[in-house]
């Protein structure tokens, strides 16, 4: 394949010595080779520099400074981008194979018209592996109803200029604020690519922290209450009865 669209690659750290590596060497591992790999790092005093420095002579663009938020130094890596593409592999995550790339770059030269691509997303329990098929057609219905898992998805450079980033008013859902933001509103398109794209561990932020009511406040910026009722609320109080009864 030519070369012809360049991939940022935006890790962002905080104290991960136990797994940045491995996610290193996944981009490292990649075939696609227009790639730049920028790290955002907030400080890190466990190792963590010890292992980007090991690996520094891959990487474009390094900082290591204290922020406000996973938001924050996930914005500092769109603007230090140079792609024209951008996608986030967090520092507990790593690449499902190394052809991710390569086939992600096919489909946009294939649609040019396409805005955004995202695959599947497969989540590591430490003793098992669990692959999420997305391939709901991308509607209103379904984004009340669940998110796009942003470390599948890969979107133009253009895109983020265009929404200045993530807002940083949260803590854990900006990045579902950034997906209903760019389809609902800016009309953005989708396209679903049926293959993994990357692991996910399961001991991250959004795995320890309630979010639930900081996402139902960024519906109501996009969806009336009988939605959120009807789509959101209703099927979660029963998905956990469920979960309740069965127990």
């Amino acid at each position: 394949m030519r070369p012809s669209l360049k991939i940022s690659i935006i890790t962002v750290s905080l104290n991960s010595v136990s797994f940045i590596e491995k996610a290193i060497k996944s981009l490292r591992f990649q075939t696609y080779p227009n790639i730049e790999h920028i790290v955002i790092d907030g400080g890190s005093t466990d190792g963590t520099l010890d292992i980007i420095k090991k690996y520094i002579d891959g990487i474009e663009y390094y900082i290591s400074e204290p922020d406000s938020g996973i938001y924050n130094a996930m914005n500092k890596g769109i603007s230090a981008s140079t792609g024209d593409i951008v996608f986030f592999l967090n520092s507990d995550d790593y690449f499902a194979d190394d052809r991710v790339l390569e086939d992600v770059v096919f489909v946009f030269l294939k649609n040019p018209d396409i805005d955004i691509v995202f695959g599947n997303q497969i989540f590591d329990y430490g003793k098992k592996m669990m692959i999420k098929k997305q391939s709901f057609e991308v509607n209103r219905k379904q984004l009340a109803r669940m998110t796009i898992q942003h470390q599948t998805l890969f979107a133009r450079k253009i895109v983020f200029q265009q929404t200045k980033g993530f807002s940083e008013e949260y803590k854990v859902v900006a990045d579902y604020d950034w997906i209903l933001n760019v389809f609902l509103v800016r009309k953005c398109r989708f396209h679903y690519l049926d293959r993994e794209v990357s692991v996910m561990s399961t001991q991250g932020k959004s795995w320890t922290t309630n979010f639930e009511k900081e996402r139902i406040k960024v519906m109501k910026k996009y969806f009336n209450n009988c939605e959120i009722l009807r789509f959101r609320i209703i099927p979660q109080k029963i998905k956990n009865f469920k979960k309740l009864i069965e127990s």
